[in-house]
C-alpha cells in the first residue's frame, strides 16, 4: 500500500512538472526569437562589435535561433515521454476500478497547461505527435535542399522557427477564433520558406497554388467558426463543449468544417491543386507540404468537430473521400512523371486518414495518428526519392528511366525498400495504420470499408507497383554513356532518418498497445 502509495506521489509530480516544462519551453522559445530580432535590428542602428567581440551578430542570431529549435526539440520528446508514463500511471491507479484500463483513453487525454486572461491551453497525445512531426519532418526537408545555401541565412532560418512557434500556438490553444487565426498564420511562413528555397518561377508559382486553393477552404472554416462564435456567444471550448446545437447546424457546422479542411487534405473533387504544385514544387517544400503541412487541415478537423461532442450520419461525408481512394489509385495507372505518381499516392493515404478521424470508433482513430506518423515519413522518403532520381538522370519521365538497380545500385535498393513499406506488408508500419483504420471502420460500414481497402490496396498498389517497375529492373538506355552517382552520405543520412523514424514510432505504438 505504501509503494503505491508513493508511486501516485512521485507520478502526481511529474505531471505537474511536465506542465511546467511545457510552458517553460514556449516562454524559451518565443524569447529566443524575439532576442535573435533585437540584435539583428540593433546591429544595423548600433555597433555591437565590442559586445560580441570576435563573434558578428550573425553568428550569434544563427546560434540562437538554431540552438532553440535544437532544445525545444528535446524538452517535447522528453514531455512527451513523461506524459506517457506519468498518465499512463495515475489513469491505471486513479480512473478506473478494477484496474480496467482502456488504451483509447489514454490518446483523448488533454493535460491542461495554464490559462492567459479567458484563454486556456492544454495539448493531448495527437498534439504531441503533431508538433514532433513539424520538427523532424521539417528537418528533413532542409536537408533535401542545399543548406550550405541556407543554414546561413539568418532570415530563412527565423523563418522556420516562426513556423514551429505558430504550429506550437495552434496546437494548444482552446479558443476557436485563435486556431483559425494560427491556422492561417501558417501560410505566411510557408510561402516565404518556397520563396527561399525556389530558384525557379514555377516554385512561386506552386506555392500560390497551394495558397489559393487553401483560402478557398478557409473560408468556409471561417463560416463556420463565425456560427458557432455568433451562437454559442464565446470564442472558448469549454462554451463550445456546454452549449447544445440542433441536429441540423452540427450536420451542416460538419459539412463546413468537412469541405473547408477537406481543400488541403485534398479530397474529392479538390486533389488537382496538390497535384500540380507537387510537380512544380521544389523537393524541400514537397517533402514539407505531403509529410506536415497537409496534416494540419486533420488536425484542425479533429480538434473542432472533438469538441461539438455530437453524433451524426457522416454517410455522405463519406463518399467524397471514397472516391477521393478510388480517383487516385485510378490516376496512377499508366502516370508518366514519378512525382506525380507519388502526389496521387499522397492523395490516396491522406483521404484514408481524413476517413478514419471522421467515421471510425477509438480503434480507427488510433489508426489515423499511426497513418499520420506513416505516411508523414514514408512521403517524405518517396519525393526524396524522386528527387534523387532527377539530379542524377535530369528527368523524372518513366519512360526515360530504366535499369536503377543495375546503374546506381544502391539508390535502386532504397526504391524497392521504399516499395515494400508502401505496399503495407505484414510487419511494417503502414500495414499496423490499416488494419487498425479498417477494423474500426468494418463494423459500422463494411461495404464501404471493402471498396476502401480494394481501391487502395489493389488498384492503387498495381498502378504505383507498375509505374516503378521499369524504372527499376529495366534495361539501361543506350545513350547512357556515363553512369551516375550513386547515394552520397547526405543522402544516406536522409533515408535513414526517414526509415528509422517510421519504426521507431511503430515500436513505440506497439509497447503502448
Amino acid at each position: 500500500m505504501l509503494v503505491c502509495f508513493i508511486e501516485i506521489m512521485i507520478n502526481l509530480y511529474y505531471a505537474y512538472l511536465l506542465r511546467y516544462l511545457f510552458e517553460f519551453n514556449l516562454i524559451f522559445f518565443l524569447f529566443s526569437m524575439v532576442l535573435a530580432v533585437i540584435i539583428y535590428y540593433g546591429s544595423k542602428f548600433f555597433n555591437f562589435s565590442n559586445f560580441f567581440k570576435n563573434f558578428s551578430s550573425v553568428y550569434v542570431i544563427r546560434f540562437i535561433l538554431i540552438g532553440s529549435l535544437l532544445v525545444s526539440f528535446i524538452l517535447v520528446c522528453f514531455i512527451f515521454w513523461l506524459f506517457i508514463k506519468c498518465y499512463f500511471s495515475l489513469l491505471y491507479f486513479f480512473l478506473y476500478d478494477n484496474f480496467n484500463f482502456n488504451l483509447s483513453d489514454l490518446f483523448f487525454l488533454k493535460l491542461p497547461l495554464t490559462q492567459i486572461w479567458t484563454i486556456k491551453f492544454s495539448i493531448e497525445f495527437f498534439g504531441f505527435i503533431f508538433i514532433i512531426l513539424a520538427y523532424i519532418v521539417g528537418l528533413i526537408s532542409f536537408l533535401a535542399l542545399d543548406t550550405r545555401l541556407y543554414w546561413r541565412n539568418v532570415r530563412f532560418i527565423f523563418i522556420c522557427n516562426f513556423l514551429v512557434f505558430v504550429i506550437y500556438m495552434f496546437t494548444i490553444v482552446n479558443d476557436l477564433l485563435l486556431i483559425f487565426l494560427f491556422y492561417e498564420t501558417m501560410l505566411i511562413p510557408s510561402f516565404l520558406f518556397v520563396y527561399f528555397v525556389s530558384p525557379y518561377r514555377r516554385g512561386i508559382q506552386a506555392s500560390l497554388y497551394f495558397l489559393i486553393w487553401t483560402q478557398i477552404g478557409s473560408l468556409l472554416v471561417l463560416c463556420s467558426v463565425a456560427y458557432m462564435i455568433y451562437t454559442v456567444g464565446s470564442t472558448s471550448f469549454l462554451s463550445l463543449r456546454n452549449f447544445k446545437f440542433t441536429s441540423d447546424e452540427v450536420w451542416y457546422l460538419y459539412l463546413l468544417l468537412f469541405l473547408g479542411f477537406g481543400f488541403k487534405v485534398p479530397i474529392w473533387p479538390f486533389q488537382y491543386w496538390l497535384t500540380k504544385t507537387h510537380v512544380e514544387a521544389p523537393a524541400g517544400f514537397s517533402i514539407f507540404l505531403s509529410g506536415f503541412l497537409v496534416k494540419t487541415a486533420i488536425y484542425g478537423f479533429y480538434k473542432i468537430t472533438n469538441e461539438l461532442g455530437s453524433e451524426i450520419d457522416t454517410t455522405f461525408f463519406s463518399m467524397f473521400v471514397i472516391m477521393g481512394v478510388i480517383d487516385a489509385s485510378l490516376k496512377m495507372w499508366g502516370q508518366l512523371d514519378l512525382k506525380k505518381l507519388v502526389a496521387y499516392g499522397t492523395v490516396q493515404e491522406m483521404n484514408l486518414i481524413y476517413i478514419a478521424f471522421l467515421w471510425g470508433d477509438a480503434g480507427a482513430f488510433i489508426g489515423g495518428i499511426l497513418f499520420c506518423i506513416t505516411h508523414a515519413f514514408l512521403s517524405s522518403l518517396m519525393f526524396f526519392l524522386v528527387d534523387c532520381i532527377q539530379k542524377r538522370y535530369n528527368t523524372r519521365i518513366v519512360s526515360e528511366i530504366s535499369g536503377i538497380l543495375h546503374t546506381t545500385p544502391n539508390l535502386g535498393l532504397s526504391i524497392l525498400f521504399m516499395h515494400i513499406l508502401y505496399s503495407g506488408l505484414p510487419g511494417t508500419l503502414k500495414f499496423l495504420s490499416e488494419f487498425y483504420i479498417f477494423t474500426g471502420l468494418i463494423s459500422s460500414a463494411p461495404f464501404s470499408t471493402l471498396l476502401l481497402m480494394f481501391g487502395a490496396n489493389f488498384f492503387g498498389l498495381i498502378g504505383f507497383s507498375k509505374c516503378w517497375f521499369n524504372v527499376v529492373f529495366g534495361m539501361t538506355l543506350k545513350n547512357q554513356h556515363q553512369l551516375p552517382i550513386d547515394l552520397t552520405i547526405k543522402e544516406f543520412l536522409i533515408i535513414f532518418i526517414c526509415v528509422f523514424s517510421m519504426f521507431f514510432f511503430g515500436f513505440g505504438f506497439n509497447l503502448l498497445i
